[in-house]
């Protein structure tokens, strides 16, 4: 497999370089704010580790270039939710703000929560000093999962020190409470799941997948 690494002079492109080494797999880098040479790549997937502002270049690129692509930036606005819904009708998207199978089975777990609404809900998220958008894209889908069920969560951002990532899900009722908690000890878990990603997305049609179709196909 040979993959277009969009961002990958930045913290999570450096791990996802040397995983797909120790993998095997040819990795074709560029950098986050130096795109040249990137219109003369071709591979069998793009991974998308850059920024969200460059979606839709991004996309424009990988639909000229006929190659399906993994999203896997956060912080994404509306207008970049309704972009990849317009060109997932040219090709196979993948995005997921959290890359780690874990955390999604958390987050598929939310739907039978609605059997506890009226309890009290918290979504708690820390990350390092150096991330930029709160609350995380991880924490933004717990927290959309719940209102989808009818339950508005209090929400709590910590950054700090170089925490990888954790969050926490905690539920309050006056006899019992329960806390679900997901928390990252190595960068390198978003790399497993990266690659996850792209051999599932190259064997996929045209649409827009995410996380809970590789969990439903394990």
């Amino acid at each position: 497999m040979k993959v277009i690494l969009i961002g990958a002079n930045g913290r999570m492109g450096k791990s996802l370089q040397q995983y797909f080494n120790e993998q095997s797999i040819v990795v074709l880098p560029i950098d986050i704010d130096n795109r040249n040479g990137l219109k003369d790549l071709i591979g069998d997937v793009i991974v998308d580790f850059s920024c969200s502002d460059a979606l839709k270049e991004n996309l424009e690129f990988a639909k000229s270039k006929n190659i399906p692509i993994v999203v896997a930036t956060t912080n994404h606005s509306k207008e970049n939710l309704k972009l990849m819904n317009m060109y997932k009708h040219y090709l196979p998207i993948f995005y997921a703000p959290n890359m780690s199978i874990q955390f999604n089975l958390v987050a598929s777990f939310i739907d039978k929560l609605k059997l506890l609404n009226g309890c009290d809900f918290v979504v708690e998220e820390a990350h390092h000093k150096h991330k930029k958008d709160k609350p995380s894209g991880s924490a933004k889908l717990l927290i959309k999962k719940l209102n989808n069920i009818s339950i508005k969560p209090k929400v709590y951002c910590v950054r700090a020190g170089s925490i990888v990532g954790e969050h926490s899900l905690k539920i309050y009722d006056q006899m019992e409470n329960l806390e679900i908690k997901h928390t990252v000890l190595d960068r390198k878990v978003f790399c497993v799941g990266t690659l996850k990603a792209c051999e599932f997305i190259i064997k996929k049609q045209n649409g827009l997948y995410n996380m809970e179709n590789i969990i439903d196909s394990l």
